[in-house]
């Protein structure tokens, strides 16, 4: 159960190139396939001013989802609701890690609207994204 105040954490993923790839374009890279960007080439990474290759925020989305279903349970992905921002860039080898605190719950037709912050964080606690979701229990 979700407390208001209490954090809940969801478990650690490593963001691998292998999943990257997938999901950005494909595997093994084609002539010409996928495009070069931030998902799929650490040079033209380096020159956007980031250290390596980047997964795509719909990709890191997909583990917020995963995570906020797990909280809130398979219906929520009919009804729920989120909205993230990114602060930093999910790189390749980092773990991402799902946090949620209740900050708001408010009775509605016999279910509990519950709504909550969002944080996404590295393996070493640096804020990757933040943001806000609400679901029912």
């Amino acid at each position: 159960m979700l407390k208001t105040g209490e954090w809940l954490v969801g478990d650690a993923t490593v963001v691998t190139s292998y999943r990257t790839w997938q999901f950005s374009g494909g595997w093994p890279p084609d002539s010409g396939w996928p495009s070069r960007n931030v998902h799929t080439d650490d040079e033209f990474a380096k020159a956007c001013g980031i250290p390596s290759r980047a997964a795509s925020g719909a990709m890191v989305q997909g583990y917020v989802v995963d995570f906020l279903a797990d909280v809130f349970g398979e219906d929520w992905l009919g009804c729920g609701s989120f909205n993230l921002k990114f602060v930093a860039p999910v790189l390749i080898g980092e773990s991402i890690v799902p946090k949620a605190r209740s900050s708001k719950t408010v009775d509605e037709s016999g279910r509990t609207r519950v709504d909550v912050e969002l944080v996404c964080e590295n393996q070493s606690g640096d804020r990757l994204a933040v943001g806000t979701a609400v679901g029912w229990l």
